[in-house]
């Protein structure tokens, strides 16, 4: 017999990530329906495919062999749980993210109140550390949220023009997250230069 079901069921807290949506487009066929869907993207869906392209580079590249899977995986399930609160803001929103971080924080404890006691432990553990960026598993996972969203946005290319991604702003605002890696570092410039050839700046 479940002695805690009450603090199981907080675990639907979290799944309010489902309904958080960020600023790119996620259009497809519902074949259930039968109906074509032009939204955007959510919270949730930004984590899954940002786990899945963890999993591609510690698969794949030498240089990030030895780091904590488990640890990655963790960093990038919770560092954006805080948005259930405090929704997500554009990167090209500049003047909004200038307290983004701020804010942010001073919501957690809140949000960390509402999820099951194991779990809220978690999510303000690995919170603090994807924000410190002093461990070599949150310097990747850092990485790997920067880089989703530009690899997300190569499917839409009429969203590049209208948020100001033009080449000097893409490097301004994601090269710093990958600088601290010879990997990261190569992947974001031949990113840069599909962009360039495919004409996505000029869009």
């Amino acid at each position: 017999m479940l002695t805690n079901f009450e603090d199981f069921l907080k675990v639907l807290e979290s799944y309010k990530l489902k309904q958080i949506s960020r600023n790119c487009s996620n259009f497809y066929y519902c074949e259930k329906e039968d109906v074509k869907h032009k939204r955007k993207e959510t919270t949730a869906e930004h984590i899954y495919s940002s786990l899945k392209l963890a999993d591609y580079f510690l698969l794949t590249e030498k240089e990030f062999s030895q780091l904590d899977r488990l640890r990655v995986y963790e960093l990038l399930m919770y560092h954006d749980d805080i948005e259930i609160d405090t929704k997500d803001v554009c990167i090209s929103n500049r003047e909004e993210r200038k307290y983004k971080n701020e804010k942010e924080v001073e919501a957690l404890p809140g949000l960390a109140s509402r999820y099951p006691s194991k779990l809220g432990e978690k999510l303000l553990k690995r919170d603090s550390e994807f924000r410190e960026r002093k461990t070599p598993e949150s310097q990747f996972a850092h990485a790997v949220d920067k880089m989703d969203a530009l690899i997300h946005e190569l499917e839409y290319p009429q969203d590049w023009g209208p948020k100001g991604f033009d080449e000097k702003n893409v490097r301004v605002w994601f090269q710093h997250a990958f600088d601290y890696s010879p990997t990261f570092s190569k992947y974001f410039e031949y990113i840069i230069k599909y962009l360039n050839d495919k004409g996505y700046f000029k869009i």
